[in-house]
């Protein structure tokens, strides 16, 4: 439905652009004499999109060029469309009001790609953070050597982050921002996942329209049982449902990966010179997470798993890449994630985590909705 509605907003910037241009050109360069004039199909197309005196206006022939232009720039997929289209739509319908009495038919399909704009624009406004988390007291944190016996990448992995050994870390609050894709509509998002390692989670993501929450996600993955809450319906007392809650857990560790190490109960597995495969409780069971490391920085890069979509079905490729971005100012990394589903051709989540406060009490905190 929305690649649908991008070619029909393509279409109609891209008509119109072209019906202003070839008429400006008409009037301007032949008379009134070719094309427009002896084609009565022609004209009365024109009528629809440019006012019939002045059709020689230079402003015609500027938002023409620019709805040609906001139409290759959307169907190319760059951003600038948006204003390119925003500007030049102006351009036409201040044409329209200058020199046309009757505006009402030239300013539907203007009024068309406003109203898209609107619903763009909204999409883009940026949103606020959370409020950040109480710090926890972390003087204190206990440590363990790394052990040994682990693949040679992960190994090296952990040396570099944290030394010769690796903190030992209870609990976890995540925050951040970035962007959800719902139904096919990308939107500004903010999360928060707070994490008990040995008990489970909760996620909340919260969806904005110029900065207004628009709907939010509440998701508890506590002591094996999954609840999935959507503005439309919950999920729960599911096992698939449950058993990708518990991948998930796992991966969302990646924040303060020491727990890859310290906890007893995993193990890691080479698979080649630059991978290697994380093995970890699930109930009486285990699953697995892989790991990709930059064979230049050590960095882990990318992880993945087979996992079920939505609680239904066979298991697919789920992973991410993960990566650092340094912010101006601040001497800490923030950690990006990419989160795809390989059966869609662009990721789902894609979010900078922006802080991180370890070792804090959340043990009511986990239980509640919101933030």
């Amino acid at each position: 439905m929305i690649k649908g509605l991008t070619l029909l907003i393509a279409l109609l910037a891209g008509i119109k652009g072209l019906v202003q241009v070839a008429r400006w050109i008409n009037a301007s360069v032949f008379g009134h004499t070719l094309l427009f004039d002896q084609l009565p199909i022609l004209k009365r197309v024109s009528r629809l999109f440019i006012p019939e005196s002045k059709p020689n206006n230079m402003l015609i022939l500027l938002s023409g060029l620019g709805l040609i232009l906001a139409a290759v720039l959307l169907m190319a997929g760059i951003r600038a469309w948006a204003h390119v289209l925003l500007v030049s739509t102006m351009l036409s319908i201040g044409v329209s009001l200058l020199i046309q009495a009757d505006t009402r038919r030239l300013l539907f399909v203007d009024g068309v790609f406003l109203l898209a704009l609107f619903v763009v624009f909204g999409f883009r406004f940026p949103v606020k953070p959370f409020p950040s988390f109480p710090q926890a007291d972390t003087v204190n944190v206990e440590t363990i050597a790394i052990p040994d016996g682990l693949p040679a990448p992960v190994e090296r992995f952990f040396r570099q982050t944290y030394g010769d050994s690796v903190p030992v870390y209870h609990s976890a609050v995540m925050s951040g921002r970035g962007t959800l894709r719902f139904m096919g509509v990308t939107m500004p998002a903010r999360i928060r996942f707070t994490h008990i390692p040995n008990t489970g989670y909760h996620h909340y993501l919260e969806t904005t329209f110029y900065g207004f929450p628009i709907f939010s996600v509440n998701e508890h993955f506590i002591n094996g049982h999954a609840r999935f809450e959507l503005p439309f319906g919950v999920q729960e007392n599911e096992p698939n449902l449950d058993s990708a809650a518990n991948q998930g857990l796992w991966a969302e560790m990646i924040a303060y990966p020491s727990v890859y190490i310290t906890d007893p109960r995993v193990s890691w597995t080479a698979k080649d010179e630059n991978s290697a495969i994380l093995t970890f409780p699930y109930g009486d069971s285990e699953q697995t997470l892989t790991f990709t490391f930059d064979p230049e920085n050590g960095s882990i890069s990318r992880l993945e798993t087979m996992r079920i979509k939505g609680g239904i079905g066979e298991p697919i490729l789920w992973g991410g890449i993960i990566s650092e971005v340094r912010v101006p100012g601040k001497s800490e990394a923030v950690q990006h994630w990419e989160i795809q589903w390989s059966d869609e051709d662009s990721p789902w989540l894609v979010a900078n985590l922006e802080d991180l406060v370890l070792n804090a009490d959340v043990d009511e905190y986990i239980k509640q909705k919101g933030y």
